[in-house]
């Protein structure tokens, strides 16, 4: 996704449990994700692109785990939250970079975007489950606003410029958004409750 709709995702997800300051932790290293050196070639997994959901799912599990080890040892409340903006940003993008979306509105025709849950099973494991792959070097020109119109024609079905859904220009956006919010609350939940007082205290600044 567009950094405005991460940032918006994570404040509107998380803003009751996070102090202010502490929130804006976790959005800088959301949003760092995007930086350029991770959005091309040896990456995928952090955005869940070139269909690399093994890769994906093994790097939020190595950030789940970093979130809590920085906490345990040393105490390194900041790291803690760098890697848990790191893993929000990922999660995020599987809605907005695989047809996650597309699938759950088979199976729920006029459902409402709010409806949306963020991790069937059966969907996860869906044979037909893919994510947009990057053609270098013409896909390059479609990130470019005023070129894309000229280049997206030209690229097949399955790349990222056809199957994101990154801003409310693309169809589904709006259900990629819920599912996103959905999904960066629940990671919160779920690693808080792995947290003692002093280290929920020590992450949430609350």
């Amino acid at each position: 996704m567009k950094p405005r709709y991460h940032r918006e995702i994570t404040q509107t997800a998380l803003a009751a449990h996070f102090s202010p300051a502490v929130l804006e932790e976790v959005i800088r290293a959301n949003l760092g994700q995007d930086a350029l050196r991770y959005q091309f070639g040896t990456h995928p997994h952090f955005h869940y692109d070139e269909n690399s959901f093994a890769a994906a799912d093994q790097y939020l599990e190595e950030l789940r785990r970093a979130t809590l080890e920085a906490l345990s040892a040393g105490k390194n409340a900041l790291l803690a939250r760098q890697s848990f903006g790191r893993l929000t940003h990922a999660a995020q993008d599987f809605y907005a970079h695989s047809n996650y979306v597309t699938l759950w509105r088979e199976q729920n025709p006029g459902a409402a975007p709010e409806q949306i849950a963020p991790q069937l099973a059966s969907l996860t494991s869906d044979s037909r489950l893919r994510s947009g792959r990057v053609y270098y070097p013409l896909e390059l020109f479609s990130f470019f606003e005023p070129l894309k119109p000229l280049v997206q024609p030209l690229l097949p079905r399955d790349s990222h410029a056809w199957m994101n859904k990154d801003d409310p220009s693309r169809p589904d956006f709006s259900y990629a958004f819920a599912a996103a919010q959905k999904r960066t609350l629940l990671e919160f939940q779920q690693i808080l409750a792995t947290m003692d007082t002093i280290q929920q205290r020590q992450f949430t600044g609350m």
